[in-house]
């Protein structure tokens, strides 16, 4: 399939960066300020589905695949993940069942007997191991991840199927190899894999799928579809350990970890974070004994999987999976026979990612272009997504990045080019804050206040931090303005002899006004642009005043983008 199982609708992607930000292996790439996904960096995990503010990352969907299985195979089955139990708490087996084969599925069976087979296999290939650490297999995004970033430990992941490929191949060797399977389940990841291994799995659904798969269809869990009680459970036969595979540590549970054939020691890691803290400690563990590491993506195991709908309530979602295991080990406590079937396998068909080399000179160039010229520039705000300044410098030399995501440098620019540009125009410019003093003055609003004062612009360009007072007799009025809150037009006065005219507006009432300063007899004195075409270019640049003042943290940034409006606003007319 071209459709890899997580891309970016680009249009709706609003530059966030967000998902850079929470990625735990930067797989985003930005170009045109849009974010796409690096396929051969991503492991798959979702996480950036779950998080993106826009909704622009998107899951492929396979319920198109799914319906024209239902029409033209002769059997589809549907795998069903165990935490089923967790995104629908109130949904008996039998409903579930029911549901699905009012979809069109011809039956309907557990994941979870795949689970059960990978734990036998592994309670064998366990006993009277040497020393060393071993992995489950049972989470694609932590194989991705291994093989892709951390290549070295490969042979340390378990060699066996996950349980959603083991029960395919049970299924098929139980109903014949043109037995069509569709694994439903929380996990984004498996539609890879499914991708990977399509002579096993057909299709893969997420929980979210199926839901809106069903709510299209006003299929409803409480309506039965048939009476008769043995067409709704599920085949060949209930799963009994494999249940409990969708908790942290669930697959340790239903290992022989007290046989007196094994001194391994097991331990369970979920979530990014532990797990990339354990595969970074890896070569220092398993020197004195065996250690079976459950390794496993989401946090708190598979049911807070990003193909879920509900993400609220972790502590009700495991105690519905640990009621679940209890009633089944209660009505069911001897295991059914699983068929001897082989499910080894190995996983050198994923590329590991090639580590490109960076000189110290190169990164010192890439932050040289965006004007960090010493330790002293490199903040690590993390606005652009990444960690720290050297590694965005890092992204831009490998062109996963653009300039434009500093928001220091964007400010920087921003003000610079204010700075240049109010310097050229005719009218005399300043902005008080509320704590009355100078945010910014422009060279022409000095020069008319006189000599002296030009004089002390010449010390202190932009007369940043003045007091207002000190300035002259028109000070009054931007108090007043920013006391009140109104805006005052056409104000005149006189300074120094000669006749002014004053117009102050809003940038944020009693918090910061700009004054805009004509000498009456100069020729350069428009009216029509003081009172209008000023407010119009401010009230249409808030919005990017704002976002910067967001990603910064500091409404003070707004300065800066405000005055380029200004300046906009009263260029010469044959500038």
């Amino acid at each position: 399939m071209n459709l890899k199982p997580i891309y970016t609708e680009v249009n709706d992607c609003k530059d966030c960066y967000k998902c850079i930000r929470e990625c735990p292996t930067k797989a985003i790439k930005i170009a045109d300020n849009k974010a796409s996904i690096v396929d051969d960096l991503c492991i798959y995990c979702g996480h950036c589905v779950s998080i993106c503010p826009a909704g622009a990352k998107k899951v492929r969907n396979g319920i198109s695949r799914a319906k024209w299985l239902i029409k033209h195979k002769p059997r589809v089955f549907v795998s069903l993940a165990p935490s089923y139990a967790s995104e629908f708490p109130n949904t008996t087996s039998e409903e579930m069942v029911s549901a699905l084969k009012k979809l069109g599925f011809n039956g309907i069976s557990e994941t979870a007997l795949g689970a059960q087979k990978v734990s036998e296999q592994l309670n064998s290939y366990l006993e009277g191991r040497q020393n060393g650490v071993y992995i489950s297999s049972a989470c694609p995004s932590v194989v991705e991840l291994i093989r892709k970033y951390y290549p070295q430990h490969t042979m340390a992941i378990t060699p066996f199927m996950s349980p959603m490929l083991a029960h395919a191949k049970m299924l098929k060797d139980w109903y014949g190899e043109d037995t069509s399977v569709v694994f439903i389940g929380p996990c984004i990841a498996k539609k890879l894999e499914a991708d990977n291994f399509n002579q096993l799995i057909d299709a893969a659904l997420t929980f979210k799928e199926l839901s809106d798969w069903l709510e299209a269809e006003n299929i409803d869990f409480t309506t039965q579809g048939e009476n008769n009680e043995e067409a709704n459970t599920f085949i060949p036969f209930e799963a009994a350990d494999g249940a409990i595979y969708p908790l942290d540590g669930g697959m340790i549970n239903t290992l022989n970890t007290n046989s007196p054939n094994t001194n391994s020691s097991f331990m369970s890691f979920s979530g990014m974070d532990q797990v990339n803290s354990v595969l970074k400690e890896l070569d220092t563990l398993g020197k004195d004994r065996p250690m079976f590491l459950e390794l496993l993506a989401c946090e708190g195991g598979c049911i807070n999987g990003p193909g879920i709908n509900k993400r609220e309530g972790i502590v009700k979602k495991k105690l519905s999976i640990i009621e679940d295991f209890n009633n089944r080990k209660s009505l069911d406590p001897k295991p059914h026979e699983l068929p001897s079937i082989n499910i080894e396998r190995d996983y050198f068909n994923i590329t590991p990612v090639e580590t490109t080399t960076v000189t110290n000179e190169a990164i010192r160039q890439a932050l040289y272009s965006i004007g960090k010229t010493s330790v002293a520039d490199e903040l690590n705000c993390s606005g652009c997504g990444y960690d720290t300044c050297r590694d965005f410098a890092k992204a831009l030399l490998e062109n996963r990045a653009e300039s434009a995501m500093c928001v220091s440098y964007m400010r920087q620019v921003a003000h610079h080019k204010a700075t240049i540009l109010l310097q050229k125009i005719p009218s005399g410019v300043i902005i008080v804050d509320d704590q009355n003093k100078v945010v910014e003055m422009n060279h022409n609003f000095a020069h008319m206040l006189g000599q002296e004062m030009e004089l002390c612009f010449e010390a202190n360009p932009g007369m940043r931090g003045a007091e207002l007072e000190k300035l002259g007799t028109f000070s009054k009025h931007l108090k007043a303005a920013l006391l009140t809150g109104k805006e005052f037009k056409e104000i005149t006065f006189v300074e120094n002899g000669r006749n002014f005219q004053l117009s102050i507006f809003n940038i944020q009432k009693h918090k910061l006004v700009t004054g805009i300063m004509q000498n009456i007899h100069q020729p350069e004195f428009q009216k029509d642009i003081v009172e209008k075409r000023t407010r119009e270019v401010i009230s249409k640049n808030m919005e990017t005043v704002q976002k910067i003042a967001f990603l910064l943290g500091e409404n003070a940034s707004y300065t800066d983008s405000l005055l380029n409006s200004i300046l906009d606003a009263h260029k010469e007319p044959n500038a």
